[in-house]
């Protein structure tokens, strides 16, 4: 019994001790030995100057020289790397911060020390240096900034100083950084800061200035940065009273040319206004010819209920206020998307047990449906457009965006959204550019704006999701976003939306389309009734009206519109 106790006293914890202050002490004693010049096993020559240093600290710090050491590399066996063409001064820094854990960065080293860090790949040291860069952008160093970003592969940084020059745009076109760019860099800019809907007038601004900064040089610079400016969408007062006032582009033949084009424009554009409010006569004459045109709504696929597809097509006659039914798609399909581009109509993607990479076509010369090549990527609910005789989609429960070539039966991937929800998305078209409002993942919407020239997205505006999708048109310069709760617009020369008219009825599931100067909205649902009037948008008159003389029962399918005489018999 005695001896039971005696064991069970004996029998003590083990306890695992830890130094909270021993990589401070390790990192000390590295440092005194770098001090005292002791156990050196390892050199580096930069430009002839030789730094000694510890193998071990440099391989725990820097996995540049971690893998050094690992390989069989001639530097380990005669134990010394050469340098070139980096800083000593922050060669040293970094090598301090391997022993020390502690950098100093300033406005004269930070450039040297990212290098630095970039080639040892000290992640934190250059994650530091990217961030005192953000930290301390400023007029003067902007543009270096941002060119030292895309040397080093710093896409954030990049994307950060790229902000930082649209947002103060107007303060930096008289700045050293921008009259020292390259050409290729104030084209680019040129190009980029109209995408963001920076005034055509600050463009103008920048490229004259950069070209007289070194006028012998870079005249001939001055037709190809001049094309490249919305002259058009410039105010009058400033086209009439500098740009065309400029003695350089009087004297270019060819800058003269986009002169008399921009104030051509300018000049119908004022007649256009005057037309509408001195002459009402007129404008009942132009808006009767308008009415009288042959516009066809193509309405093609839908629901009739939650699990149900339509492969069923038919065709409403503005003018006649006639609906027939056309022969039917080969695929059911509900959430597709429609366009028309050559006197043909397009019917793409879609939902039937799944989302469907399918497209095709139907031709009224021939009244029938026809297969295309498939897209790369399933989608439904997609925004669809056409630009130079192609056909864009964008979007629809995915971020990718492709386009169509009738010519080829081809799909080609274009620059994805980034950010965008699963959720619907709309296109259109207007001054050269394709707009699409779709659904972020903050549940926003948001509109973006693609040149296709350069193939790149611009995030625009984002709006409070009022309603649960939009159909979104276009009117000249004008973009409508119509949904089942409110109605937006939004001028693309000033990229402010404001509230319009309400629809007279409350839809959702419905169909939007432009014919002439008026907007077309068909079918949709009220809760659990189909709504089959037809409702009209007067643009100008900037009044709902509403058809009851027709029915239309359609619901989350496509709409789009063909001009002209159609026998559909």
């Amino acid at each position: 019994m005695a001896a039971k106790i005696v064991n069970q006293v004996e029998r003590i914890s083990p306890k695992k001790c830890k130094n909270s202050d021993y990589g401070n002490t390790y990192l000390d004693g590295l440092t005194k030995m770098r001090i005292n010049q002791k156990l050196f096993d390892f050199s580096l020559d930069v430009g002839g100057e030789v730094i000694h240093v510890h193998k071990l600290a440099l391989a725990v710090a820097s996995d540049y020289f971690a893998a050094m050491f690992e390989a069989d590399m001639k530097e380990r066996k005669e134990g010394i790397v050469k340098l070139q063409d980096v800083d000593v001064v922050a060669v040293k820094a970094v090598i301090d911060y391997i022993y020390s854990g502690i950098i100093t960065l300033t406005a004269e080293n930070v450039e040297a020390v990212l290098s630095v860090s970039d080639i040892f790949q000290i992640v934190w040291v250059k994650e530091e240096c990217i961030q005192f860069f953000k930290n301390n952008l400023n007029r003067s160093n902007c543009f270096q900034v941002r060119k030292f970003a895309d040397m080093h592969s710093c896409k954030g940084l990049q994307d950060v100083s790229n902000k930082y020059i649209f947002d103060h745009f107007d303060d930096l076109i008289a700045e050293e950084g921008l009259l020292l760019l390259s050409f290729e860099e104030i084209k680019e800019l040129t190009k980029n800061v109209q995408h963001v809907v920076k005034p055509a007038d600050s463009a103008y601004k920048a490229a004259i200035n950069w070209v007289k900064h070194d006028l012998e040089k870079r005249k001939n610079y001055l037709a190809e940065l001049t094309s490249l400016i919305r002259l058009p969408l410039v105010s009058t007062e400033f086209l009439i009273d500098h740009i065309v006032a400029e003695p350089l582009l009087r004297k270019d033949h060819k800058c003269s040319q986009f002169l008399i084009e921009a104030l051509t424009y300018q000049l119908k554009d004022s007649k256009h206004q005057l037309t509408k409010v001195t002459q009402p006569h007129e404008k009942c004459q132009i808006g009767a010819k308008h009415r009288n045109d042959s516009f066809h709504v193509f309405l093609v696929g839908g629901a009739r209920g939650l699990m149900t597809c339509l492969k069923e097509c038919k065709v409403y006659d503005i003018s006649k206020k006639k609906l027939v039914s056309i022969s039917s798609m080969d695929k059911d399909r509900r959430s597709n998307s429609a366009v028309s581009l050559n006197g043909v109509i397009y019917s793409v993607g879609g939902y039937n047990m799944g989302n469907l990479n399918t497209a095709e076509c139907y031709d009224p010369a021939t009244k029938r449906w026809s297969y295309i090549a498939p897209m790369n990527n399933g989608r439904r609910g997609c925004g669809i457009c056409t630009y130079n005789d192609l056909i864009y989609v964008v979007g629809g429960w995915n971020s990718t965006v492709e386009s169509y070539d009738p010519a080829t039966n081809k799909w080609h991937l274009c620059q994805s959204i980034h950010g965008t929800n699963e959720g619907f998305n709309r296109a259109t078209v207007a001054e050269n550019s394709i707009y699409s409002l779709t659904r972020l993942t903050n549940d926003n919407n948001a509109l973006f704006r693609l040149d296709p020239r350069d193939g790149k997205w611009y995030n625009l505006k984002e709006i409070r999701a009022t309603s649960d999708t939009y159909e979104l048109v276009s009117y000249d310069r004008t973009l409508f976003a119509i949904g089942n709760k409110d109605c937006k617009r939004l001028d693309i020369r000033v990229n402010k939306w404001e509230p319009m008219p309400h629809m007279l009825s409350n839809r959702h599931g419905f169909s939007a389309v432009i014919a002439a100067k008026d907007i077309y909205v068909l079918g949709g649902m009220s809760f659990t009734n189909f709504v089959t009037s037809v409702e009209r948008f007067h643009v100008h008159n900037n009044e709902w009206t509403t058809d009851y003389s027709i029915e239309i029962t359609h619901w989350i399918g496509a709409a789009a519109v063909l001009s002209g005489d159609f026998d559909f018999n």
